[in-house]
């Protein structure tokens, strides 16, 4: 693996770990977001199930202590304490009983009648209703062996089966109060509730996104329910939902990972690139200039095609073979004529008359496209003298290739043979072919000065262009002394890095200017 592709790896990795970092991200927050939804969700509702709880047992001591001052009873008679154990009998919350005179408890359901009426201490707490309220208090009609909430209205009190609904556990996340002109603590942890806080303060949220909130009652809308969640009971209740959570974002770390590797590494492809090359006009032309051997002026060019994206360069012998495979030949020569004579036609130092070469696929011959180039000669501003290049090519001797042409030629385009000498051609094909140039393999030209077999075959491609009326472009130029033996053989036209190699259009226009200046 070369350096540039070691580095081309980890550039793609590092961009795939930083877009896996951002998506994990983004994931955690919508899904911790949904989960602390439903976590705070079920937190809410077991708020309102405790609160649901409260007014169960308020509202069945209100019935209780409503219906019993409806009764005409003044005194703790059998008949008052008969009707007192009916009622108590009927109700679901209420554990005991009592009733008041002159302000004293005087008889219970569980007792009768006292001997000694109890003279009642200071409630806890008054309800707005005037109901009176002692929390936690200790029952003193049972020897002191249990605690109880009482509520008073009128001439009864009842105590409330609190314990059994909602429990006394100091340990508790939350806490039951009554908030009126101050802050009453029912049940529950007494230490959440900030007793010297305003009712207001009290009653404020910490925002959505917290597990400590205060809930109140619909009905007893003073009675209010603190929450701060205990932060190891919400783990243990939702551990499989915190694994689910790990394994979603090692999943999704993983296969972004690998999915956004995997796609930059497909947009570095060959194919890929050289795909969006031809969507989005990556290659660009380069144009090497021929000249007349005899005057050294520049006569033409050879259009040659380059790429080159944010990814960096693609050469041809590479570009080539691929667009072959694609089977985007004939959108790549449409997209570098379109190119060329657009560029050719705007420079200005580029003389009318100007010989242009293209080279075009052999292949693109066998296709009835092949003959759609009249957008080219609608081009033709300057009236170039167009070449099209053809390499040899078995395809090229097929009858649909020479007949399209010839087609061609009738509209006024010139053919060259490419690379001739190395390929397939012979003489029988050239005359069907009706060509206009030969254009000599560079290797023939760049063992002229060793006077190799093969350099010795020059004369012969001479006397095949002279038979068959051709002109001859001889490739690779690369010195003098090759340029000189080449006049030497009446060759007409060179073509090679001693005129210049494949350059901009810019660059091609200053030297055609130089070279006409030189020879004028």
């Amino acid at each position: 693996m070369s350096e540039t592709e070691q580095k081309h790896i980890t550039i793609d990795s590092a961009k795939a770990i930083a877009f896996t970092i951002v998506c994990v991200l983004t994931l955690s927050s919508i899904l911790a977001s949904v989960m602390f939804t439903l976590v705070r969700n079920q937190e809410e509702t077991r708020a309102e199930e405790i609160l649901n709880n409260v007014r169960l047992v308020f509202r069945d001591a209100e019935i209780t202590l409503d219906y019993l001052n409806t009764l005409p009873y003044e005194t703790c008679t059998e008949e008052n304490l008969a009707e007192m154990r009916k009622t108590l009998f009927r109700s679901r919350f209420v554990k005991e009983i009592g009733f008041y005179e002159n302000g004293r408890l005087k008889c219970s359901t569980y007792l009768g009648v006292l001997e000694v009426p109890f003279e009642a201490v200071k409630p806890d707490f008054y309800t707005a209703l005037g109901d009176e309220f002692w929390i936690n208090t200790p029952l003193k009609l049972f020897d002191k062996q249990a605690t109880g909430t009482i509520a008073k209205r009128g001439k009864y009190n009842a105590v409330l089966d609190m314990d059994g609904v909602i429990g006394y556990s100091f340990t508790q996340d939350w806490q039951l109060f009554y908030n009126g002109d101050q802050i009453y603590h029912i049940a529950g942890n007494p230490a959440l509730v900030d007793r010297s806080k305003t009712k207001e303060d009290v009653l404020k949220s910490d925002g959505f996104f917290s597990l400590e909130f205060v809930m109140c009652d619909g009905r007893y809308s003073d009675t209010c329910l603190k929450v701060r969640s205990d932060s190891t009971r919400v783990i243990d209740l939702h551990m499989g939902k915190l694994i689910l959570f790990i394994c979603v974002m090692v999943m999704t770390a993983v296969l972004t990972h690998m999915m956004v590797f995997n796609y930059l590494r497909r947009r570095r492809s060959m194919y890929a690139r050289i795909s969006n090359g031809l969507k989005n006009h990556k290659f660009y032309c380069l144009y090497q200039p021929f000249v007349d051997l005899k005057t050294g002026e520049v006569i033409g060019c050879e259009v040659l095609s380059r790429f080159e994206d944010d990814y960096g360069p693609i050469y041809p012998d590479q570009f080539i073979p691929q667009i072959k495979k694609q089977g985007k030949t004939w959108e790549f020569t449409v997209d570098m004529i379109t190119t060329a004579m657009r560029e050719l036609n705007e420079n200005d130092a580029i003389p009318e008359g100007f010989k242009v070469s293209f080279n075009l696929f052999p292949s693109d011959f066998t296709q009835d496209e092949s003959l759609d180039l009249d957008f080219v000669q609608n081009m033709n501003e300057k009236e170039f003298k167009l070449v099209l290049e053809i390499t040899e090519d078995e395809q090229i001797a097929t009858q649909s290739a020479v007949r399209h042409i010839k087609t061609l030629k009738r509209k006024g385009f010139l053919f060259a043979i490419d690379d001739f000498g190395v390929g397939y051609s012979n003489l029988s094909q050239l005359k069907s072919l009706n060509c206009d140039y030969l254009k000599i393999d560079r290797s023939f030209v760049m063992e002229m000065e060793d006077n190799s077999i093969r350099s010795s075959l020059i004369p012969h491609i001479v006397s095949i262009a002279e038979g068959l009326d051709v002109s001859l472009i001889a490739e690779g130029v690369e010195n003098l002394d090759q340029s000189k033996q080449l006049q030497g053989l009446t060759i007409g036209f060179g073509q090679g890095w001693l005129y210049g190699k494949p350059q901009t259009i810019e660059s091609l226009g200053d030297s055609v200017l130089s070279t006409a200046s030189e020879h004028k």
